[in-house]
């Protein structure tokens, strides 16, 4: 059996481990011997909720774990096998479905599970009459053309390594054998030989398919009972994934839809990565775009030593003594990074002020800036510095030459008047924590919006389920435009959008081909808009039917 656990990133990389959970307590999992029959496990994996959970994270993923709404392993085992490629490609029956829409559609009862012939029923009633695994295609074999364990075996090989030469080879076998046995007619046998024949473009070993859904299945437990390890868990293994901002932008917008918030780094805590603190996770600070795990190191090395310098923690530094006595200890690139994305917010300075007077300090010399430091007076300004630090030594001050006293004095008058508002705005620190941590986690660009038109909804109102009318003031994040394929607008475009705001982020927005032909200029990603519409009674999409641009 297969158990493929490098896959899973969750709490600890070994089964059965111990732990302290968020709220303090001790917990416990012993993976093989946990409860597969936990309620709200299933109920997780049944709402599509899988985002983290193992082969069922995707988008297709966790549409059909919606649509299948598993209860059990084995139903589990099925979908993660028919969620392959070919199984959705391969199509048969009258009307044509692909085997995963008919193995769902039998499942919910809407369609009645017929076996085609009476001596298939006890192969593939556990899969509603559906050819799912590679030990049914061999127990077929066995049942309707006489095959023996070797020859069944040989058809399973040739399934599972795609041998086209092969299978060809096995089906003038298999149609002699069915003849011999007389079980069934030589136009039945093409027939279940040909759905053989499109079980090689996909299909799983059982033992390989339960595996897979045992893994899954520990994971959406771990997911259902242990939310906040789950989520910092999975979003440190962000760091290893190709895309690690879309990786983190989607396991954050996952965590507020489990009501989990996600906050900015803290750089006292001075922890490399996601930490759990409190009722929320933290980002480290090496999860700042810019910030690697060696910039962390010197700050960790350098710290002690500031901190008796000033006798006290630096969680208790004001702006000025971080910015003095410690800004130098990383790069200037770490130091925007930081400060940008609200891990220095601790000292209650605004970012862009904090960006302004980082930059003025930069342009001090060296032994200006270790005159400041000598000669600096508890919760002094840094204009107060540079006035002290102005006059030359000559005079007492940290200056060496008449002309460096004067760039000082236009430093001050910078000071005094700012070319431009320092003050935060939530669009730009929406902006600078995109940039450097993937997702706004503080606000979002649509916060602090205003026009005649007012929203009346969030995004997390419409996905805890909220219907009737909605005005929701959102950011485009993606646009996926689509033809028709039916109806009376077959052949039409339309479109399936994602938004958001600072609550959480919405994947299911349609745009249908009316809506879409009037506001295909406004809906693009990246403006921020107000959106008109309602729940989709059937489907549960946001319908849109009105778009303003914000």
């Amino acid at each position: 059996m297969r158990l493929d656990m490098d896959k899973i990133k969750i709490i600890k990389s070994s089964c059965g481990c111990k732990f302290n959970s968020h709220d303090g307590k001790h917990a416990e999992i012993d993976f093989y011997n946990m409860n597969l029959y936990c309620p709200k496990t299933w109920g997780l994996i049944g709402s599509g909720a899988t985002k983290g959970i193992f082969q069922l994270e995707s988008h297709l993923g966790r549409e059909w774990a919606k649509k299948v709404k598993p209860s059990n392993i084995e139903d589990l085992a099925a979908l993660v096998a028919l969620i392959r490629p070919g199984c959705l490609r391969a199509m048969s029956g009258d009307p044509p479905k692909s085997m995963t829409q008919r193995y769902c559609d039998r499942k919910t009862g809407e369609e009645e599970t017929e076996y085609f012939h009476e001596s298939l029923e006890p192969i593939l009633n556990n899969t509603y009459g559906v050819l799912v695994y590679q030990e049914q295609a061999m127990q077929i074999a066995q049942a309707i053309a006489g095959f023996n364990l070797q020859e069944a075996d040989v058809l399973r090989k040739a399934i599972g390594k795609k041998k086209a030469d092969i299978m060809a080879k096995i089906e003038g076998q298999f149609i002699d054998g069915c003849k011999r046995e007389g079980i069934v007619s030589e136009e039945q046998s093409k027939e279940i030989f040909g759905w053989i024949r499109e079980s090689q473009r996909y299909s799983f070993n059982k033992s390989h398919a339960v595996s897979y859904a045992k893994n899954a299945y520990w994971s959406a437990y771990c997911k259902a009972h242990f939310p906040h390890e789950f989520f910092c868990s999975y979003l440190r293994g962000s760091a290893w994934k190709q895309d690690t901002h879309e990786e983190v932008y989607e396991l954050v917008n996952d965590a507020r839809l489990s009501d989990i918030e996600v906050a900015v780094p803290n750089l006292p805590s001075l922890r490399k990565s996601f930490y759990i603190h409190g009722d929320y996770i933290r980002f480290g600070l090496s999860d700042i775009k810019g910030v690697g795990g060696s910039a962390v190191e010197k700050l960790k090395e350098r710290s002690p030593e500031v901190e008796e310098k000033l006798s006290c923690k630096m969680a208790d530094w004001t702006w000025e003594q971080y910015l003095i006595f410690f800004s130098k200890s990383s790069s200037t690139t770490v130091n925007v990074a930081m400060i940008s994305c609200g891990a220095l917010d601790y000292t209650k300075v605004p970012r862009n002020r904090m960006l302004y007077e980082f930059e003025i300090w930069n342009k001090l010399t060296a032994k200006e800036m270790a005159w400041v430091q000598d000669n600096y007076k508890p919760l002094s300004s840094l204009k107060e510095s540079l006035i002290a630090c102005q006059p030359t030594k000559k005079e007492g001050g940290g200056c060496s030459t008449s002309k460096r006293s004067l760039i000082l004095a236009d430093l001050i008058k910078t000071i005094e008047n700012p070319p431009h508002s320092l003050e935060d705005t939530p669009s730009w620190i929406a902006w600078a924590e995109e940039k450097y941590l993937g997702i706004g986690v503080t606000c979002s660009k649509v916060d602090g919006c205003s026009g005649s038109v007012k929203a009346n909804a969030t995004c997390k109102e419409f996905a805890d389920g909220r219907s009737g009318h909605m005005i929701v003031a959102v950011e485009v994040n993606r646009v996926k435009q689509v033809t028709t394929k039916s109806g009376k607008s077959a052949g039409s475009k339309m479109a399936f959008i994602t938004v958001s705001d600072s609550s959480c982020s919405i994947d299911n927005v349609v745009c249908f081909p009316q809506q879409w032909r009037d506001y295909q200029g406004t809906l693009q990603e990246g403006n921020t808009i107000l959106l008109q519409g309602e729940r989709d009674k059937r489907k549960g999409g946001f319908v849109v039917q009105k778009v303003w641009q914000i």
